[in-house]
């Protein structure tokens, strides 16, 4: 899944104003009657539910709404650009960077406003923001006089529309977020839950991107919402914060969950061990991320021996840990695992 994109935004210009003079029969020239130029079009970001990631930038990384266009005799005006509105998943954070420089596109330099930073997030459909204002038009010579009263025979350039960088950030919306090492049976858990058909295999990083399922009221009469959306992320290890692995790539996507349920295999060599470096790299990629209301499921209980579940099950106990004891592949403790989330969800 394609998560993080840069592209380049490109309000209109303004459109030039009009110099012209009325036509007058025996005169050389008659009032001035040059119009405005018309403003240049905006440009928006979109937040809708017809996208699910950035893949759409991947290759196209400039958008650029209308230049407003010249102005007219008779004091008519140019016609006004049209707005353009880039569309993007539901869940898109939006930064409007402040490092800028001039570019040069053909024979035109662009010079990219020195904006401050600002972030957006668009987190539900329908939900616009404008991120580069279309110039004014320049106004035309009726409006105009040189120094001495005389209107000029030209009308004012109209200005140029900002321009400026966009990093583009998806993070999935999801209630609850699966967290665990590695092969620790977040896949087959999302598939006990939801309708979610997510790739299984007995090896680690079998899941290469997030799966989203959603676990809704036909499925689990006891839920309250209508639905409930789960998001599967792919195994962290020790330094995911820092880059190792693929969990840095993947953290993002869970600081909008309000429930993670933390997933540790019943049977790896340090069950406890695992959790606390999990939680390690929670901590270090954000302390509001460590915070959030935590499920401890002890997976895989069908192949551990029952005095190493209860070990596990003791260490846990010992730092005021619940856990639930469960088997995504069997179902066995999933379907109170079921109660404690909808209970944590409130």
């Amino acid at each position: 899944m394609i998560d993080f994109a840069k592209i380049i935004v490109r309000a209109g210009d303004g459109g030039s104003g009009s110099g012209s003079f009325e036509h007058i029969k025996g005169k050389r020239r008659g009032k001035a009657n040059g119009g405005d130029g018309g403003r240049g079009g905006n440009v928006y970001l979109e937040a809708t539910n017809d996208l699910s990631t950035l893949e759409p930038f991947r290759f196209v990384k400039e958008y650029r709404a209308e230049n407003g266009g010249s102005g007219l005799s008779k004091k008519r005006k140019g016609a006004e650009g049209a707005d353009y509105t880039v569309r993007v998943p539901v869940g898109t954070q939006a930064k409007i960077l402040d490092d800028r420089s001039n570019i040069i596109n053909g024979n035109k330099t662009f010079t990219i406003q020195n904006l401050e930073p600002k972030d957006y997030d668009l987190a539900e459909h329908g939900h616009k923001v404008l991120v580069a204002r279309g110039a004014e038009g320049g106004r035309g010579n009726c409006h105009l006089r040189d120094e001495y009263g005389r209107r000029p025979f030209k009308g004012e350039a109209g200005g140029q529309g900002e321009v400026c960088d966009l990093v583009l950030e998806l993070k999935l919306i999801a209630q609850v977020g699966l967290i665990g090492l590695p092969n620790a049976g977040k896949s087959t858990l999302l598939s006990k839950l939801t309708s979610a058909k997510p790739k299984i295999a007995d090896y680690p990083f079998t899941t290469l991107e997030p799966n989203i399922g959603v676990m809704d009221r036909k499925q689990r009469p006891e839920a309250r919402d209508q639905r409930v959306i789960i998001a599967d992320i792919p195994g962290l290890i020790e330094g995911a914060s820092e880059g190792k692995g693929l969990g840095d790539l993947f953290l993002r996507h869970i600081e909008r969950t309000r429930v993670l349920v933390h997933l540790v295999d019943a049977t790896g060599s340090d069950a406890f061990g695992n959790y606390q470096t999990i939680r390690q790299e929670l901590k270090a990629y954000s302390k509001e991320l460590a915070k959030k209301r935590e499920i401890v499921a002890v997976n895989k209980i069908d192949l551990a021996e029952s005095q190493v579940i209860g070990r596990i099950k003791g260490e846990f106990s010992g730092k005021r840990k619940k856990v639930y004891l469960i088997s995504a592949e069997t179902g066995e403790g999933v379907d109170e695992l079921v109660r404690g989330i909808l209970k944590s969800l409130g």
